[in-house]
């Protein structure tokens, strides 16, 4: 993999993982606190799930191309694309009451430990 796709790879990862946390957020300290609140699907839900789909789009071929070529410990292709799919979850019921706490934390987490695990290998291979 080439430095610039490289480097890209890292701002995406480091992209996912920022709308990862801001999900979450959003879901703590709204959705589960605010009993007032109700999903704003046109005007927030969608712009957001909109945005984490187009980051989402561009970083898992660049993510697959990177663990088949450079073969990090601990990832693997299959990884990716869950965590594409989890993105996909964490981007819509991260802003409706009925999502279930539990699994949609373990989402977060899940979703959180797979792209750390890219960025420190994306570090990794960088100061090699």
């Amino acid at each position: 993999m080439n430095e610039e796709r490289r480097l890209r790879l890292v701002h995406l990862t480091e992209e996912l993982r920022r709308l990862n946390k801001e999900a979450e957020t959003i879901y703590i300290e709204q959705v589960k606190e605010d009993d007032q609140y109700e999903a704003d699907f046109f005007n927030v839900v969608k712009p957001f799930a909109e945005k984490v789909d187009k980051v989402r789009a561009e970083w898992l071929p660049l993510a697959l191309l990177f663990v088949q070529e450079e073969k990090p410990l601990y990832l693997h292709p299959s990884q990716l694309q869950q965590t594409e799919e989890n993105l996909e979850i964490v981007a819509i019921k991260s802003f409706y009451k009925a999502t279930g706490k539990k699994r949609q934390m373990e989402t977060f987490k899940s979703v959180e430990y797979v792209l750390q695990q890219l960025y420190r290998a994306l570090q990794n291979k960088m100061t090699d």
